[in-house]
């Protein structure tokens, strides 16, 4: 399991905007980075949030 921390900047006249800012596999260290980038956080339009990612697991068949 990954956890990404996403960045969002809101505009008022087009699409809002999402980036990853940075990633980790533990849940405890992805809580503190998304404190920590909340608290250097200046721009009003500007959030963060945490998303967990789980990466596809491919199976390999053999048909032969």
């Amino acid at each position: 399991m990954i956890y990404l921390i996403l960045e969002e900047t809101r505009y008022q006249y087009a699409d809002n905007c999402y980036q990853v800012v940075a990633q980790t596999t533990d849940p405890h260290k992805s809580v503190d980075m998304l404190q920590g980038y909340e608290l250097i956080n200046k721009r009003k339009d500007r959030f963060y949030s945490i998303m967990k990612y789980e990466p596809a697991k491919l199976n390999e068949s053999s048909s032969n």
